[in-house]
Formats: structure tokens, C-alpha cells, sequence
């Protein structure tokens, strides 16, 4: 019995990775279809909103790269006890070797 519950968990769970698949292709073929019809200039506006050139912050004092979109969260939302950015003194300089 233990046996079947397994097989079942396993194929419902590969069903449900399908089917986020195709809900994220559906919605990006809304978006693909829908494209045409904004006009150019407010596209432009929209991207220009974005600020995607700015460096975006991690932290305070702390910049991020470029082409980011922050989005504030709050602090329990997702706890860590390890930082996942790894850090690297010296120059940043592209003539500069790696660490």
C-alpha cells in the first residue's frame, strides 16, 4: 500500500510540474499576443520606469548589478541563515585578475 501512495505522490507531483509549465507558456503567449496593440511610446515609458540601467540595492549601502527589479519582502517571509552572495574584495576593475 505504502508502495502505490509513493507512485501516486510521484505522478501527481510530475502532473502538477506540467501543468505550471503550461499555465507560464499560456501567460507568456498572452503577453506575445497582446504586445502589438501597445503603442510604442508608452512601451518605452514602461521600460523607462523599470530604471533597468540603475544598479539595483540589496542591501542598505549594499549595490547590487544592474538590470534588477527590487521587490521588498518582509524579513520572515523567506528566513536564511546563510548569506548566498558570495563577496569578493578588491578591485572591480575588468583589467584586474579574478580572486
Amino acid at each position: 500500500l505504502n508502495l502505490l501512495i509513493a507512485q501516486l505522490n510521484c505522478a501527481y507531483h510530475a502532473t502538477y510540474v506540467d501543468m505550471m509549465g503550461y499555465a507560464r507558456l499560456n501567460r507568456g503567449k498572452i503577453v506575445y499576443e497582446t504586445m502589438p496593440s501597445c503603442p510604442k511610446v508608452r512601451w518605452a515609458a514602461f521600460v523607462g520606469a523599470l530604471r533597468l540601467d540603475e544598479c539595483c540595492e540589496f542591501g542598505e549601502g549594499d549595490m547590487g548589478v544592474p538590470g534588477g527589479v527590487q521587490v521588498f519582502e518582509p524579513s520572515s517571509a523567506n528566513i536564511t541563515t546563510v548569506d548566498m552572495i558570495k563577496r569578493f574584495g578588491g578591485s572591480t576593475s575588468p583589467a584586474a585578475q579574478w580572486p
